[in-house]
């Protein structure tokens, strides 16, 4: 069992006001947490790499003291993997969430995946690829799944009553480090879903729970549980037809705030 090495907070946090918390970090851009933020997207970012973690700890200090909150150049791509592997994690949870497929064995990645290689039209989203960046992040898939579900909703918020900020300031990355304990709340509901073996109805978990990167019990954040989604039909149509490999067009969800 490996459990990530992030400093408890020194207080008990109990997320509350979503959009006071939301807006209040996001325009103040002051990392209040470091020592949980910087670990925090070390392990979203490089999960099987420690050297790059260490190095990117180094660099985080200098980061700080430019006092500049823009997206180091190598995240950029591995953001671009944290939105696959939130697709593909949210998906399960989903399937799971609304009892779908539970005669034809259960949800699994394999049928996420299979919906979203579908649906979706962007490079990047073939299965085979989709395969292998949920191979590279599985074991932080819970974290980046929850890191985007925030940036969602912060999006959303935006949209509908804009406050002054450019959209490129409302990424995941920025998220983790303005607001790590929000995403962590987030990560240990998606966490512990991950790890039952009842809720996915089949003998084995979703996680690893060898290599998964926990979150250390005395983290000292509440739980937050993420608002359920439905699927769409089109979605439906997909699953149940996936051995004939249709393929069909996505349909957007109307914009609103992903927490309620």
């Amino acid at each position: 069992m490996r459990v990530m090495q992030i400093p408890r907070f020194p207080r008990a946090i109990k997320v509350a006001d979503l959009d006071a918390l939301i807006k209040t970090r996001l325009t103040h851009e002051v990392v209040i947490w470091p020592k949980q933020a910087v670990p925090l997207v070390g392990y979203m970012a490089w999960p099987i790499d420690s050297l790059a973690r260490n190095n990117w700890h180094e660099a985080a200090q200098k980061w700080f003291d430019q006092s500049d909150v823009s997206v180091p150049p190598k995240l950029k791509i591995i953001q671009q993997h944290w939105a696959r592997v939130a697709d593909i994690f949210h998906l399960h949870y989903d399937l799971t969430q609304g009892q779908h497929q539970e005669r034809r064995g259960g949800p699994s990645v394999g049928k996420a995946i299979s919906l979203i290689a579908a649906n979706a039209k962007a490079k990047g989203t073939g299965s085979a690829k989709l395969w292998e960046i949920w191979k590279a992040y599985k074991d932080v898939a819970h974290l980046v799944t929850a890191a985007m579900l925030v940036s969602a909703d912060a999006q959303a918020r935006y949209r509908i009553a804009p406050y002054q900020l450019e959209p490129h300031q409302l990424l995941p990355f920025r998220i983790a480090m303005l607001m790590p304990d929000l995403v962590i709340a987030v990560a240990m509901e998606f966490e512990r879903y991950g790890l039952d073996r009842v809720a996915h109805g089949r003998k084995e978990p979703m996680f690893d729970s060898e290599s998964l990167w926990r979150i250390p019990p005395d983290i000292n954040v509440t739980p937050l549980a993420p608002p359920a989604r439905k699927l769409i039909s089109r979605d439906l149509t997909v699953l149940y037809a996936r051995r004939a490999g249709n393929r069909g067009k996505a349909k957007r969800r109307k914009t609103t705030p992903v927490f309620g």
